[in-house]
């Protein structure tokens, strides 16, 4: 287990665990494990120690016993003396300066975000060609994900440098999410117009185009919904040819449907909604309409189509998931529904698996912890990296801390993440083992770098 934090929730699961685990081994990121004789205002390790003694008041509660810690003392990480001084004095009361020929570390000022991704590019195939590295030897970490994403994909394209970027996508982007969605609110919401219509516009269903313009032409305007869809023929509006031709392209919508709501209608275990799901999946062929819609899409957007090839295995894991976690229980298809969009959050699924040869590209939260000898930390701004947080939410920081008190805990108060904001940003400067490379932007409002880079030159 890698610590930097976790939810009441996830105690509570860690302490079940500790009751039927033989051994349980946790590993944290502190210079001690006593936060009594630190501050946190200055300890960036703070938080991380309160977590870790409250894991073992948790033992102590259950009657566990808690090891001797192990102390690993010894850096193995650098193999650069600059960032081994970068470590030792980044957040240092009274920082040493390095007196040393500077090799290893380097910041460059860029006019605008185009000419930063254009020097990060030129320095990763400067670092591939001429010093042997490999790309998933190097990574890229901001603050700023959504606004240099775009960037990097245009700028890496033209380098030919292959990168994978790990952003936060919205589920409904996935059309394998929205169509299951979509499907199961077709029952959660009793067959309404916007369900049903939402579920045809997947276009996983075997009508066409201009079909699916037709039938939701028609029942927009008749008001086609609940068990108007299903129960009979549409018999009104249209002439008898019409009518037949429209009742044709219904009864390849709802066929399938009627066909799932009967496997589930006496039946409603989570074991049996998920096993009926995937049969529907099979049976209507969604696996291959994901590989032909990866085969169109590929010419034009690669990591687009590697999207939807991974979607259909990782949707099959979640249901085996959703199965292990509520087995027999019963639950209604909105209830259902709503567990799994959570399974489908929590998996990341819409976000694209890694390959084995890419430069990675991480946000400075949430930045994957690999072996890395490359480390680009860009757009270095004041207000951007650290950034600039002083809204508090629907409660207020001295709410948070009262029912703190109480043993209720909530999210975190804005001091708090400002804390976890600096542990953060200690991860990126001391990912690199043997480069680190910075840079900020002079344009825009804010033509100062970052305080932390003030520290460190």
């Amino acid at each position: 287990m890698n610590l930097y934090g976790f939810t009441p929730q996830e105690y509570s699961v860690i302490e079940e665990l500790m009751k039927c685990t033989q051994d349980i081994y946790v590993t944290i990121c502190a210079d001690n494990l006593d936060s009594r004789n630190s501050n946190e205002d200055t300890d960036i390790f703070y938080s991380n120690k309160v977590t870790c003694e409250r894991l073992i008041k948790i033992a102590e509660n259950n009657n566990i016993e808690v090891s001797e810690p192990i102390n690993l003392g010894k850096n193995y990480r650098f193999k650069s003396k600059e960032l081994i001084h970068l470590e030792q004095n980044i957040y240092a009361n009274i920082s040493t300066k390095y007196t040393k020929q500077n090799s290893d570390i380097s910041l460059f000022l860029a006019a605008n975000p185009y000419t930063e991704i254009e020097y990060v590019a030129s320095k990763i195939v400067e670092n591939v060609r001429d010093n042997g590295y490999r790309y998933n030897e190097i990574g890229i970490i901001t603050k700023n994900i959504d606004t240099y994403s775009g960037l990097i994909k245009a700028i890496f394209s033209k380098y030919n440098i292959p990168v994978y970027i790990d952003e936060k996508k919205d589920l409904g982007q996935n059309i394998l999410i929205k169509y299951i969605i979509s499907l199961l609110e077709v029952f959660s919401k009793n067959w309404s117009y916007e369900s049903v219509i939402a579920y045809i516009k997947t276009k996983f269903c075997d009508i066409t185009e201009k079909e699916i313009y037709e039938i939701e032409k028609y029942a927009r305007r008749w008001e086609i919904k609940y068990s108007k869809w299903y129960k009979e023929d549409w018999k009104y509006g249209e002439s008898e040819e019409r009518l037949e031709y429209l009742n044709n392209i219904r009864r390849k919508v709802v066929a399938p449907l009627l066909e799932l709501r009967n496997k589930c209608y006496k039946n409603t275990t989570c074991k049996n909604l998920s096993k009926a799901i995937y049969e529907f999946l099979i049976q209507n062929e969604v696996d291959k309409k994901l590989k032909e819609k990866a085969n169109i899409v590929r010419e034009f957007d690669a990591d687009l189509a590697s999207e939807y090839e991974a979607s259909f295995n990782t949707v099959i894991k979640i249901l085996d998931e959703m199965v292990k976690v509520f087995g027999d229980e019963n639950l209604s298809f909105e209830k259902y529904t709503s567990f799994l969009k959570i399974s489908f959050s929590e998996n990341g699924l819409g976000k694209i698996p890694a390959g084995f040869d890419e430069v990675t590209v991480g946000d400075v939260d949430r930045s994957r912890s690999h072996t890395v000898k490359v480390i680009f930390i860009i757009g270095l701004n004041d207000g951007s990296f650290p950034s600039v947080n002083n809204v508090e939410g629907f409660l207020s920081d001295s709410d948070r801390e009262k029912l703190k008190d109480m043993e209720v805990e909530l999210a975190k108060t804005t001091l708090e993440a400002l804390y976890n904001d600096n542990f953060n940003i200690y991860k990126a400067f001391t990912t690199s083992e043997e480069k680190l490379y910075m840079s900020y932007l002079s344009s825009g409002s804010n033509r100062r770098c970052t305080k932390t880079i003030y520290i460190i030159t």
